[in-house]
């Protein structure tokens, strides 16, 4: 009598909206749950004290901003045993020379400087293999001028990742600011970074943060540096594909243990460079992407099912349907915020539910625009 009261397609369409809430719950779940709940000492550790580390940061400007304030932070770290090579690529003698001037007061600073050259010009790769060949310590952690620590206890947190391994991931976030843009810049890497450590976390490791990635220097001479397929982009996810196995990563998951990378523009900028980064993704393991996009592609087809119920299908299954997509939104924001406290995100909740909609379409738009932009590339 059921079936009698009620069409093909209604049972159809119920169904299916079922069936893809099963999906979207065991994977916020099963895996992106996984990251708030993640303990790095679950490991069995390898060393028993953590080593001296060289930090290695490009400098691609005279920034004078970025030695009075954001330097020092990195140089004052609570941590004993290490130096911080500061690679500046430039040809301005004065500039350098007040670099040169703060070993005075901070004895662990390393300065390094490369000619800039219009004719032959100097990426981000190549000025991380000058300073990582520099650096006097066997273990290394790679940032970025544009990232500040989020605490003095960042290297040391970080430290503790070599414990367990020889390569660390920590987490970076895009500098907090006012209005609807800023919302998205943070709320994209936040997803973004969600996926890549929730999969590290399964010992299936694909990319990493460029502003917080911690490796054994042999490892970086076994794969001769970063020297992927040519490119001037990929010294962060493309370089730790090649050095990660599944049991040698650590990831440090805390707020005091992240860094925040600073805003230099509009929608214009985050737009350039975010197709710009999103050209290596094509050099991803299929896994990864096929992951990628089955849960984005299956969000899309909850989120259509949802509204064609709630146009065409009966009453009682309207509510239903109704019902499961308020249920399905509380379970994932229950997710978020976990995995927001875990990683010292703030300002991100109160509006997931519009990037949770229009999230597919943004990640399917950056893709097709990097497809067109990878061209360009090449070193």
């Amino acid at each position: 009598s059921f079936s009698m009261n009620y069409t093909s397609f209604d049972l159809i369409l119920g169904g299916v909206i079922i069936v893809l809430f099963i999906l979207q719950i065991a994977l916020y779940f099963g895996l992106y749950g996984r990251v708030a709940s993640f303990r790095l000492t679950n490991k069995k550790p390898i060393r028993e004290e953590e080593p001296a580390i060289s930090v290695i940061i490009p400098l691609f400007a005279e920034d004078y901003n970025y030695l009075d304030n954001t330097l020092p932070t990195l140089l004052t770290q609570d941590y004993s045993k290490f130096e911080v090579v500061l690679v500046y690529v430039g040809n301005n003698g004065d500039f350098f020379t007040d670099v040169k001037a703060l070993q005075r007061l901070y004895p662990n600073l390393s300065p390094v400087q490369i000619a800039y050259s219009p004719q032959y010009p100097i990426t981000t790769k190549t000025a991380l293999n000058v300073g990582i060949k520099s650096a006097k310590h066997d273990f290394v952690i790679t940032s970025s001028s544009d990232a500040t620590p989020s605490s003095e206890r960042w290297l040391s947190l970080l430290a503790k990742g070599f414990l367990y391994g020889d390569v660390v991931l920590g987490y970076s976030s895009v500098q907090k600011q006012s209005g609807f843009l800023n919302f998205i810049f943070r709320e994209y890497r936040f997803n973004c970074s969600v996926e890549w450590i929730a999969s590290a976390i399964r010992r299936r490791t694909y990319s990493a943060s460029r502003s917080a990635l911690g490796f054994k220097k042999s490892l970086y001479f076994e794969v001769r540096g970063f020297n992927q397929l040519g490119m001037n982009v990929g010294e962060n996810d493309l370089f730790v594909q090649r050095i990660a196995t599944p049991d040698n990563v650590s990831v440090v998951l805390t707020p005091r243990a992240t860094t925040t990378e600073r805003i230099w523009g509009g929608w214009s900028w985050w737009w350039h460079n975010t197709k710009l980064l999103n050209t290596t993704h094509r050099f991803y393991p299929k896994w990864a992407t096929a992951s990628s996009f089955a849960e984005l592609f299956f969000r899309t087809l909850f989120f259509v099912a949802i509204v064609t119920g709630l146009i065409f299908l009966p009453y009682d299954f309207k509510i239903t349907a109704l019902v499961l997509a308020l249920v399905r939104y509380f379970m994932v924001l229950f997710v978020v915020i976990r995995n927001s406290r875990r990683l010292g995100e703030s300002g991100i909740v109160a509006m997931h539910f519009i990037y949770d909609i229009f999230e597919p379409l943004l990640r399917l738009v950056i893709n097709l625009a990097s497809r067109r932009h990878h061209k360009n590339r090449w070193a």
